[in-house]
């Protein structure tokens, strides 16, 4: 194609991004590609023979659609901080698919902030960032009755109609009570050969969880 490489990786970057191929890196000639061979438009005028029928494969145009992507930071604002990371930006930036629920998301974010014991948690979605008057999802008590509470187990992130700039709360621990900020950056579409919830970012120290550690 008589091209540079710089510009050749970032085309194979973005058709990556966009689910169009497959590529495993540091893998020479590893490069696959994703789109069906019928929507391939003819190479130099040249018309490719019809690819037989597959019997029992479901038709090209009945696929699903791509899955939203979301991307989103999570600030960690409120806690028992310590000395040394007071004052300090400790940030996590993750990417999850829209059919992913908030508890996923709440799994994404105990690991990458280093927590070792489990808590009840709650995201708010009132007002302001943290709003515990709701509406807020967590994991319901069935005891208790709590109007405007969601379960986090069966709310996608697609249920929640974000948009970008997006901003609501994560309290986690409802004894030590550390608050995130989360935002929504940017939404986009799920590559589909990727694992997701992932982390793409690390800003900062994690704290310990408890004081004494």
């Amino acid at each position: 194609m008589c091209d540079s490489p710089p510009p050749v990786h970032q085309m194979v970057k973005t058709l990556e991004k966009k689910g169009l191929v497959l590529r495993h890196p540091g893998k020479s000639r590893s490069l696959q590609i994703l789109v069906p061979e019928d929507r391939i438009p003819p190479w130099n005028r040249r018309t490719s023979a019809k690819s037989p029928e597959r019997l029992g494969n479901p038709p090209r145009d009945a696929a699903a659609p791509p899955a939203n992507l979301y991307v989103v930071s999570v600030f960690l604002t409120g806690g028992p901080i310590g000395e040394k990371i007071a004052g300090k930006v400790v940030r996590r930036d993750f990417e999850i698919r829209g059919e992913q629920t908030l508890e996923q998301l709440y799994r994404a974010i105990f690991v990458a902030f280093d927590r070792s014991d489990e808590h009840l948690y709650e995201f708010q979605f009132g007002k302001r960032p943290f709003d515990p008057k709701g509406p807020n999802y967590g994991i319901p008590d069935p005891q208790v009755d709590k109007k405007g509470s969601g379960d986090v187990r069966t709310t996608s992130m697609d249920d929640l109609e974000l948009k970008p700039n997006r901003i609501f709360g994560y309290l986690f621990d409802f004894g030590d009570e550390w608050f995130h900020q989360v935002q929504v950056e940017r939404i986009e579409r799920a590559i589909p050969t990727v694992t997701y919830p992932r982390v793409i970012k690390r800003v900062g120290q994690s704290p310990p969880q408890y004081a004494e550690e």
